[in-house]
């Protein structure tokens, strides 16, 4: 039984950091027959997109930073390291998005047809009290992918009927370790896994009673040194528990020259380092970031062109001038041209993004 579970297992990657993993059919097949055609037409352009096929007028995706709050402090993501994070953004971490600002960009995406949102950003988002109603209104809006990364531990059995009834299609449980021992020293300050996995398994089991057949589940590990050693327990727990397993590749939360002790000693025993290879220096100089051409980052009312911590430094517009004005920038297009032509290296924020970066 072992071995057929391991022979239907379906990998994929988008972007060659995160590999999901699903012991089921193909998440997005699974999605278009719940959603049918409107789906099926949304993932045929979002396709078209990453394969440089087409470039759109706007944003497929809107990713939302609603605050930069957490009631963990994992030393490998960048709100642990909350000083060197001001550096990066203006000296100010992001302040929260009240709902009628959020109102505003979900119609704006409404109104030019933008298919998804991930209204989050670096943050446990169900420390916001009404956070449903955020993704109520989007699914009102007629967005039809709507994401969320929680850590569970704030997922209460009201949370988990309000999410339920959100609206919501894809719900990522982010728990980076197989042990109870692993996770409280990856998860610094976390409630314990046993009741991490409680708060799921009665989310789990509440979706199955009530017929819902969205959100998608999964889990995720972001892969760094102490916890790369449980990657197939991590697997193999969860692969016929939830809909995807996925594995992610550790990026720098907080690189700059000056603290690069820092930030080697979060990356894996098996990260690839400088590539020395030559196969793996092709790679690299043929990688084009696809982001620039998906998604937008909003935070503090700054636009900007990907999620990478240090994509203030990738600014393309202002809020108060409107997200299709952004995109449509001279700055945004230039991004755009530079990696469709393959030089990224051109562009300091991207080059150190990239090479900083343990790719597939």
């Amino acid at each position: 039984m072992e071995t057929l579970i391991k022979e239907n297992i379906k990998t994929y990657t988008t972007d060659g950091k995160v590999r999901h993993k699903s012991n089921d059919e193909d998440i997005n097949e699974k999605i278009g027959k719940i959603l049918g055609s409107k789906w099926n037409e949304y993932r045929k352009k979002w396709d078209a997109v990453n394969n440089f096929e087409i470039q759109t007028d706007f944003p497929m995706f809107l990713h939302l930073d609603l605050h930069q709050v957490c009631n963990y402090s994992c030393p490998h993501c960048n709100i642990s390291h909350l000083e060197e994070l001001k550096k990066q953004f203006d000296g100010k971490i992001s302040e929260k998005m009240d709902f009628e600002k959020y109102k505003r960009i979900i119609d704006e995406g409404s109104e030019h047809g933008c298919p998804s949102v991930e209204p989050q950003g670096t943050n446990e988002p169900l420390l916001i009290k009404d956070f449903e109603k955020y993704l109520k209104y989007a699914h009102e809006k007629n967005f039809i992918d709507i994401m969320i990364n929680t850590n569970a531990s704030a997922l209460t059995e009201k949370r988990s009927k309000q999410l339920l009834d959100s609206g919501i299609t894809r719900l990522r449980f982010s728990l980076d370790a197989a042990t109870p021992e692993t996770y409280k020293k990856v998860r610094v300050g976390s409630i314990p896994l046993e009741k991490v996995h409680k708060n799921i398994f009665k989310f789990l089991e509440l979706k199955e009673k009530g017929g819902y057949k969205l959100p998608v589940t999964g889990v995720s590990m972001c892969v760094i040194r102490g916890n790369e050693h449980e990657q197939e327990m991590f697997e193999k727990f969860w692969i016929d528990k939830v809909d995807m397993v996925s594995l992610q590749a550790f990026t720098p939360p907080n690189y700059a020259p000056e603290n690069k002790v820092l930030f080697q000693s979060f990356f894996p025993e098996s990260f690839k380092g400088n590539r020395k290879s030559e196969t793996e220096k092709k790679e690299l100089q043929e990688f084009k970031c696809v982001q620039p051409f998906q998604r937008v980052v909003i935070r503090n009312d700054n636009i900007t062109a990907c999620c990478n911590t240090y994509s203030n430094q990738l600014s393309i517009g202002h809020l108060k001038d409107g997200i299709y004005n952004a995109w449509n920038s001279d700055f945004a297009k230039q991004i755009r041209e530079m990696h469709l032509c393959g030089r990224y290296y051109e562009n300091a924020t991207c080059k150190r993004c990239v090479e900083t970066t343990d790719f597939e």
